[in-house]
């Protein structure tokens, strides 16, 4: 596994071709002596879907770059019969770019009888023998450890660029972790922040919350700190789906003293999320590994940041 401290995109300087399976997500812009290939999406009157390539000719040892952003089953199908007919094409060497990793947090069974669903589509991933495949914030160390060739892009940038955009210079700034399974990523945020802000004292402040893991409802949460300091406050997490884990923390760390509160997840999965978050945050940020939130988030909630992912 490979783990780059920044959002570093260098790809091999010969030309390369690229498919792009979701057209507003093209993480290749930067790429020169690129070959974009095109393609035809159908659906067979039994519900299959099919995929066709738009290439007549392959040059002799091509690589093939793929970018997809995972928010339903289907997109992994369309990967497969991507990469499926881009061998038969004759591409020798396939990478992928997929920065939000389905599944991610189905990285554990609770519960008798429940799959281990993040195995299962990294098998399928892993059944297309990628020479690398490309995630961002990964919900746990499960995920890249199941991959092969995996590299692994850290949120350190963004969550230093919200710090730039909100962040008085020789100020104490909190770092929120939120709870213990995001410990090993608030840590090395903090490390990096305190190396990028050496004149801002760095509070890093742990959280926890006590989850029904049958029924997923939150039932209480813990800060472990009573006084805030009325200083600029960041919670750092990697997901945000509905938002009842920050409105439950940003709740009780208002009742603590917390100063101006903002969010940073690496990936938003639907915009009710978003909405909740408004009430009680004075800025929420994110990429667009999921869907492009520019538009809406500055149309409708003028809170919201979304920053582009480009890799």
């Amino acid at each position: 596994m490979k783990r780059h401290l920044h959002l570093n995109w260098a790809v091999r300087t010969d030309q390369i071709f690229t498919l792009n399976l979701d057209p507003k997500f093209d993480p290749f812009t930067q790429v020169k002596n690129r070959f974009n290939v095109n393609f035809d999406r159908h659906t067979f009157a039994g519900g299959e879907p099919h995929i066709r390539l738009n290439i007549t000719e392959v040059p002799d040892n091509a690589v093939l770059y793929i970018s997809q952003r995972y928010n339903e089953v289907r997109n992994i199908f369309d990967i497969l019969m991507v990469a499926d007919a881009a061998r038969r094409l004759g591409f020798v060497e396939l990478h992928l770019v997929l920065p939000s990793f389905p599944a991610a947090r189905q990285d554990r069974v609770c519960n008798d009888g429940e799959a281990l669903t993040v195995k299962l589509f990294a098998d399928l991933i892993n059944g297309c023998n990628f020479a690398s495949v490309h995630i961002l914030s990964p919900h746990s160390e499960v995920t890249p450890a199941l991959l092969d060739n995996v590299v692994v892009y850290d949120e350190h940038k963004y969550v230093e660029q919200m710090l730039i955009d909100t962040c008085p210079k020789e100020t104490t700034i909190n770092i929120v972790c939120p709870d213990a399974g995001a410990g090993k990523r608030v840590q090395s945020v903090v490390k990096y922040l305190a190396e990028r802000f050496p004149q801002n004292r760095i509070n890093l402040i742990r959280c926890e919350k006590v989850r029904d893991v049958k029924t997923g409802v939150l039932l209480e949460f813990f800060v472990q700190a009573d006084d805030l300091g009325g200083h600029p406050t960041f919670i750092v997490d990697d997901i945000l789906c509905m938002g009842g884990t920050f409105k439950g923390l940003g709740e009780i760390l208002k009742t603590r003293n917390a100063g101006p509160l903002y969010l940073f997840v690496s990936h938003c999965d639907c915009k009710e999320g978003i909405q909740k978050m408004v009430e009680y945050f004075d800025g929420v940020y994110t990429t667009n590994s999921k869907y492009n939130w520019d538009d809406y988030c500055y149309t409708m909630y003028g809170k919201v940041k979304a920053y582009k992912f480009t890799l």
